[in-house]
């Protein structure tokens, strides 16, 4: 027999800690999980910039059928202001934004006279700066949470396995 919701709730919640760096929190229907990877001011002779990148991963719990579904969201930002070496300097920027299951790695490493980090996996002042990012960091916890609370991943249907759904 499966947890209660709110049992499968608290289970996951135990998980949460102040050396991780994502936080896990209670949703009408489910659970979020919120990881803000990389939050980055920095400084160069050349150029200066920002850099932020965000993951949630909302969780559905189905109480009828004790299972739950993923839906995932990645956001990446970033404006750099850097010379174009005639006098002038110049202004790019972008955001982008990533809905569905994914599985990614990433690591990023950079230098720059000043740089200084805000991102909970370590504040760094100085000139490097850098962070690593995996969705697994997230994600297993929380399913080995659920799964100990009797709780199992939703039955994908036959279109559900053709288009990955």
């Amino acid at each position: 027999m499966a947890d209660s919701v709110a049992d499968a709730q608290a289970r996951v919640l135990a998980l949460n800690s102040p050396e991780l760096p994502f936080v896990y929190e209670a949703t009408p229907d489910g659970i979020r999980a919120t990881w803000k990877y990389a939050d980055v001011k920095w400084a160069a002779v050349t150029a200066a910039g920002l850099i932020s990148s965000a993951y949630e991963l909302r969780v559905t719990l189905d109480p009828a059928e004790a299972e739950w579904t993923f839906d995932e969201t990645d956001t990446q930002s970033s404006a750099t202001v850097h010379s174009t070496g005639d006098g002038g300097f110049g202004i790019s920027g972008g955001t982008s934004t990533f809905k569905g299951r994914e599985k990614k790695v990433s690591f990023q490493f950079g230098a720059g006279t000043a740089a200084k980090t805000t991102d909970r996996q370590g504040s760094t002042e100085g000139n490097l700066y850098g962070w690593s990012f995996s969705t697994d960091e997230v994600k297993q916890p929380l399913i080995d949470a659920l799964t100990a609370a009797g709780w199992s991943p939703k039955k994908k249907g036959f279109f559900g396995k053709l288009f990955g759904g």
